[in-house]
């Protein structure tokens, strides 16, 4: 891509959606909600989310770097994709819904064009306050995805002008949510997959570093794979983060949470960016408000309450399966400012 780029990294339930809204919000920036999900079928020939991938890779170079450049012709249907106004862009998106629901009303496979607008455009539906377009004058390009925890040296190596926010949250935060989330039957697509992850990362001699973790993991036990997932995916991203210094940026979520507008300058700032009103208006509306969930991935709460009743209200069984897993990760002293009373 021409403009500086930012990949936005971490586990589910970690907070990326918060900060993809976050960067969405600003006017010169031009965000990407998960291109690398196989639902979207943007990059239908990108290796399994578990699957290690380094450089040079040269062939899977080719492919990204003439496909990421298309995305933006992916964003509308009907109008200019950049230019398009807010008005329009309601209007695409109530008939994209309309058209999918009356193929899922008579059990039909849903337009494919329909369903992928949907999904593209996910964190922006029904959010308010969010950027809508025009975006003109855009300087930076965001994607968030929580797919490319072993992908980071492949995209470092490829994308020479790309840089990297990792965002790590509390283990029994994370595990919990996504338990209570696959109990709503959301997070499919990890709730299908996870069982396989420990003999995914054991098969793949480039991560046999890991091994002491997944000895932890007991046959079965969802909560321990998911503990080791959230352990092993943020570790290898911290390793391979450190090679880059100079392109990455860490970011504990409890921080961002308890000091909103102050780390979302330092993001903004270390992006190439401003702190602009609209972004200021987003983060003040979506870290101190608790609001009816217009879709799932809303983000407006209590931020500096939040954070610390999902580590509260942790089931028994799963903060056993923390313990048991992460305790001694490294990047446990992050949280300990901030659980210190809890």
């Amino acid at each position: 891509m021409r403009r500086p780029l930012v990949f936005l990294l971490g586990t589910q339930r970690s907070g990326t959606t918060w900060l993809a809204n976050i960067f969405d919000s600003h006017p010169e920036c031009l965000h990407y909600y998960e291109p690398f999900a196989p639902a979207y079928r943007l990059f239908p020939y990108f290796p399994d989310e578990f699957r290690r991938v380094t450089p040079p890779a040269e062939a899977l170079t080719a492919w990204v770097r003439a496909d990421l450049p298309r995305l933006e012709l992916h964003r509308s249907k009907l109008f200019d994709p950049i230019h398009f106004t807010r008005g329009q862009f309601e209007m695409e998106a109530w008939l994209m819904a309309k058209l999918e629901t009356a193929y899922r009303r008579f059990h039909l496979t849903p337009l494919r064009f329909a369903a992928q607008y949907n999904l593209r455009h996910l964190n922006r539906l029904g959010q308010k306050p969010l950027a809508y377009f025009p975006k003109t004058d855009i300087h930076v390009v965001a994607i968030k995805d929580v797919r490319l925890y072993f992908k980071l040296p492949f995209f470092a190596a490829a994308l020479d002008r790309a840089r990297f926010i990792h965002v790590v949250r509390h283990p029994a935060a994370v595990v919990s949510s996504m338990e209570h989330q696959m109990g709503q039957g959301r997070l499919l697509e990890i709730r299908n997959h996870i069982a396989r992850f420990v003999a995914d990362v054991r098969a793949q001699e480039s991560l046999a570093h890991h091994e002491p973790v997944l000895a932890r993991v007991r046959p079965g036990n969802r909560s321990d794979a998911l503990a080791a997932y959230w352990r092993v995916a943020n570790e290898q991203l911290e390793q391979d983060l450190a090679a880059i210094p100079a392109r990455a940026m860490a970011l504990v979520y409890e921080d961002l949470a308890t000091d909103p507008l102050a780390r979302t300058a330092d993001m903004l700032a270390w992006s190439g960016l401003a702190m602009a009103p609209a972004t200021d208006a987003y983060v003040r509306a979506s870290s101190t408000s608790r609001t009816d969930r217009r879709t799932a991935l809303d983000t407006n709460r209590v931020s500096a309450t939040y954070y610390r009743d999902w580590v509260a209200k942790v089931p028994r069984e799963v903060l056993e399966s923390v313990e048991r897993v992460c305790a001694d990760s490294p990047l446990m002293a992050r949280f300990r400012p901030y659980y210190k009373d809890a």
